[in-house]
């Protein structure tokens, strides 16, 4: 009766499997299942265990296709959060930028006018003047503005600067960030 059930069974699968793949398979791959089916009608054992063993291969993909599947969930949610903190930085580098730059920002902002002269064009150092800084200096603090790349730009906006009443302007030179104190620019030109 087992017996019977298994050779049904198998030959209802050939003719699903034939059916299914009727266009598909050669002459050739036709024998070689026939052959199949019979060696499975002589020995049912070798049907059951072949069986089992698909079965267990499957399970286990479907165990690493899972296991994978977990990864890649965890790997995109790694991807995502490191774009949103990429896209962070580059909003701070771009305020950065923009921070440093000559032209207004949007928004309200303010800002401090140290003077209103009708014959001094500073304009032409726009590009040249963007950091203000201030240097501690034994008790006080010596203030810094621009940093140009020119003696003869720096020479010409301390003489600027001068004309507008701050008399204690000069050029002072920085050598890799770090301020050479025996620098004299009335000494070089």
């Amino acid at each position: 009766m087992k017996f019977t059930r298994i050779t049904i069974g198998l030959l209802v699968l050939f003719s699903f499997s034939t059916s299914v793949y009727a266009q598909k398979l050669s002459k050739e791959d036709k024998k070689r299942i026939k052959k199949e089916l019979k060696q499975y009608k002589k020995n049912p054992t070798s049907y059951k265990k072949m069986k089992d063993k698909n079965k267990s291969d499957i399970a286990e993909r479907d165990q690493t296709i899972e296991e994978l599947t977990k990864q890649l969930d965890k790997n995109n949610a790694e991807l995502l959060a490191l774009k949103d903190s990429f896209q962070a930085i580059s909003r701070r580098f771009n305020n950065l930028l923009n921070a440093s730059s000559t032209s207004i920002p949007s928004g309200t902002v303010y800002a401090v006018q140290i003077g209103f002269y009708e014959q001094l064009d500073l304009v032409s150092f726009n590009n040249k003047i963007r950091t203000i800084r201030a240097e501690d200096q034994g008790n006080g603090k010596r203030y810094v503005i621009g940093y140009f790349s020119s003696l003869d730009d720096a020479i010409q906006f301390g003489a600027d600067i001068k004309s507008i009443g701050i008399d204690d302007a000069f050029v002072s030179q920085y050598v890799n960030g770090k301020r050479n104190m025996g620098f004299d620019a009335m000494k070089v030109k």
